[in-house]
């Protein structure tokens, strides 16, 4: 029997048989994952169409998991923010729908003159700043001041005077006294400064503006002086220093008749009042009274053995009395006292 011959496939034909072979392995054999286990087989859908699935992470539960717990925790911490706000805002309300409480006294502690433990005192103002400053306490160091003015050591109770003044700038007191050693050395300006600041601290202070307003008449500045010192007056219509001053002011201004009347008030009320007298005893002096001139200097001689205008003023009184001898015995002791 003959052989048929062997017919040959065209060469792409051949190549579409073993890709139809390979596909038709591929669709019986399971796959195997990259464990090389086998996966399982879909489960065969009666649809005509079998979908695409997208593949899906492995985790994705795991996130969606934790994704849920940060948006609640991002709720809850949202939400007691806004009840902390609520919050807050009712306490402001409540606290602007209460009654203003009246404070205690403020007090605060500086301190003693005798040593370092602190003292409660009360508060001041001081109006130009506005601000709170302890009022200025009456200690030792004070009345040690006053003393060294009484033995004359008037340096030392300057140097004490300024010391209080930087451990407490608001002493009325230690002001107003340094401000008066000035004014009784010549030394003006450095008085006015002291009482300029003085009256910042208590402007309605009688015996500062009594103060202030002398020196002011001492510098010739005789308007800013008497409104001070009417000023003074309006508060203390009785006071016998302001009335001093008043007539000390009126005698500088040349007005002698009306200083007389104000200094022998002065006078009758305080017969130990020095300047008083001598004022009295030169306007007396230029109205042509001698001889009650002469009784009013003498006695301001004794109030003030220190002054030497007292005692050359009643040396030419009693020249004019032909009192020669009592006569230069005044001169020479208003030399004395000229020197030092």
């Amino acid at each position: 029997m003959a052989k048929k011959p062997r017919t040959r496939k065209p060469k792409k034909q051949a190549e579409h048989e073993v890709a139809q072979t390979d596909m038709l392995s591929d669709m019986q054999a399971p796959h195997e994952d990259e464990d090389g286990k086998p996966e399982q087989e879909p489960a065969e859908d009666d649809s005509e169409e079998t979908p695409v699935e997208v593949p899906v992470e492995k985790d994705l539960g795991v996130v969606l998991g934790q994704l849920s717990v940060r948006l609640r925790q991002e709720e809850s911490a949202a939400s007691e923010q806004a009840q902390a706000e609520d919050d807050l805002v009712a306490a402001e309300l409540e606290t602007a729908e209460e009654p203003e409480r009246k404070p205690e006294r403020t007090e605060d502690a500086v301190p003693t003159d005798e040593d370092e433990a602190r003292v409660p005192v009360p508060f001041e103002m001081v109006p130009e700043e506005g601000v709170a400053v302890p009022a200025a306490p009456a200690g030792e160091r004070l009345g040690r001041a006053k003393d060294l003015v009484r033995d004359g050591r008037i340096d030392e109770a300057i140097a004490l005077y300024s010391d209080i003044l930087v451990q407490n700038p608001a002493n009325l007191k230690a002001r107003n006294n340094l401000g008066v050693l000035y004014d009784e050395l010549g030394r003006l300006e450095l008085a006015l400064e002291q009482f300029e600041a003085a009256e910042l601290i208590e402007p309605e202070n009688v015996e500062l503006l009594n103060s202030y307003g002398s020196v002011l008449g001492a510098l010739g500045r005789y308007d800013e002086a008497g409104d001070l010192l009417r000023r003074a007056l309006r508060l203390d219509p009785g006071d016998v220093s302001v009335r001093a001053s008043i007539g000390i002011l009126h005698f500088r201004r040349g007005v002698y008749v009306t200083a007389e009347e104000d200094l022998s008030w002065v006078c009758e009320q305080d017969d130990a009042h020095g300047p008083a007298f001598y004022y009295r005893g030169e306007a007396l002096n230029r109205l042509g009274r001698f001889d009650e001139a002469m009784q009013a200097l003498e006695r301001a001689t004794v109030l003030q053995p220190q002054d030497a205008r007292a005692f050359y003023t009643l040396g030419h009184l009693y020249d004019r009395k032909h009192m020669d001898e009592e006569a230069m015995l005044m001169y020479r002791r208003a030399r004395e006292l000229s020197r030092r």
